[in-house]
């Protein structure tokens, strides 16, 4: 009888453990996971704050924007892209910042986890002992140690209640592991994410200090009067419209027959977008702003809104043909720095122009979706943005398309300038062969 009371006592303990241990090993925890969950809401505001100043440092740079500057708008538009990087940067690491926060909140819940599944265990090696000792008894001197048969029977049904619990606790339990299973599968990929996006932080802080020594260069030369300055702007405009008249003069005389069976059907978005955040600030073909920066009259692309080191990703798969800067021969004239891709399988290959710098080398293979670049304000561009091109790789019986062609220039007297060029005929409107657009994605 003192056997059985003993078991009764026991069972009673076992069934309070379970609850009582769990509920008190998330309270003495949660308000540090409740503090882990503010600060991911302060960051997530803070990311919020910083998108709206970017667009306020856009809408600066926009005012910032001409063919003829004086110093001061020079200055004024340097500093304009070093603010805007800089708050690239700092959302970049108020991005790495929320992630490390998630990951150590989803670490201590998977280390209370763990507690509350080893107190469990406990818990249940004590059942188990309860009932091997039970079952150890026979029938007959499970009835003689009872009471009385009320009492065998309730001693029965309290079997059954803790039974029924455990099976309930174990249930939870195997449903919140397999919660924090998936949790953890989904940080892993972020984390994966966040190794890229340290290195994006770490190319954005080289850029920054390129934009400082751009900035350094411009102030050295405050010493000289204003009118000289202006003279040089309207040399280096006067050079640029000279170029790209002898580039559409070479281009316009390649010998090319367009062969629209070895194309992409128009619509087929066989070409990803080569920015996270795309909006179209000048089509291909004759625009307005193209009637006004180039001699042909006629946009040779597609401009992307872009602040300078916005990452570049490949349109498609593809052998990098060439890199290079043209404004080494010819400063603030055509590409500026660029990156010309030939396209695998889809007769295709695509330049991307105004570059601050490039991840990839001549002879390279990347896939679609790879960082290649980041986005600049180099060339024959009056503010930040990407140019993309899209040209027909091959012609009618295999006529060459676009290439990478080095050349001596008139209007760039003793130099030799090497950049992606193509006949007429094959430049293409990367519009058609791009995911479409709603009218609001476009500068009108």
């Amino acid at each position: 009888m003192k056997t059985k009371k003993t078991l009764g006592i026991t069972l009673a303990l076992i069934i309070g453990t379970i609850f009582f241990t769990n509920t008190n090993i998330f309270s003495a925890q949660a308000q540090t996971i409740e503090e882990l969950e503010q600060q991911i809401q302060e960051r997530t505001q803070e990311r919020l704050t910083l998108e709206k100043r970017a667009e306020e440092i856009r809408k600066e740079l926009e005012q910032t924007k001409g063919e003829k500057t004086t110093l001061q708008q020079e200055l004024n538009r340097i500093n304009n892209e070093r603010k805007s990087l800089d708050n690239t940067i700092k959302k970049t690491e108020n991005t790495i910042s929320e992630l490390n926060l998630s990951i150590n909140k989803n670490a201590l819940e998977i280390q209370l986890h763990n507690q509350s599944i080893k107190e469990h265990s406990k818990t249940l090696e004590s059942l188990l002992r309860g009932i091997e000792q039970q079952n150890s008894l026979t029938i007959l001197e499970t009835i003689i140690s009872a009471e009385n048969i009320s009492s065998l029977f309730e001693s029965r049904d309290n079997y059954s209640q803790l039974q029924a619990r455990i099976v309930e606790t174990t249930a939870e339990l195997e449903k919140r592991k397999s919660e924090l299973y998936n949790s953890s599968q989904t940080l892993l990929l972020q984390q994966q994410e966040l190794e890229e996006e340290k290195e994006i932080l770490g190319d954005q802080r080289l850029i920054v200090k390129s934009q400082e020594d751009k900035q350094n260069q411009i102030l050295s030369e405050t010493q000289k009067k204003e009118s000289e300055h202006q003279k040089k702007l309207d040399e280096t405009v006067k050079m640029i419209s000279a170029l790209d008249a002898e580039i559409r003069d070479y281009e316009s005389k390649l010998d090319f027959v367009l062969n629209p069976s070895t194309l992409p059907k128009k619509g087929s978005a066989v070409l990803a977008w080569p920015l996270k955040d795309i909006y179209v600030t000048q089509r291909f073909g004759k625009t307005v702003s193209s009637e006004r920066l180039y001699v042909s009259g006629s946009h040779s692309g597609v401009d992307f809104r872009a602040a300078v080191g916005t990452p570049v990703y490949a349109v498609a798969d593809g052998i990098v043909k060439g890199v290079g800067d043209t404004d080494l021969q010819c400063p603030r004239a055509s590409f500026g720095k660029w990156v010309f891709i030939e396209h695998t399988g889809i007769g295709l290959s695509t330049t991307y122009g105004h570059l601050s710098s490039w991840k990839v080398t001549e002879g390279q293979t990347v896939k679609k979706g790879d960082l290649i670049a980041y986005s600049g304000n180099t060339g024959h561009s009056t503010g930040p943005h990407l140019h993309l091109t899209v040209y027909a790789t091959k012609g009618v019986d295999g006529g060459e398309g676009a290439r990478v062609t080095e050349r001596p220039s008139a209007a760039c007297p003793g130099n030799n300038y090497r950049m992606p060029l193509a006949p007429t005929a094959a430049y293409l409107d990367p519009l058609a062969y791009l995911p479409g657009l709603d009218a609001g994605s476009f500068k009108e």
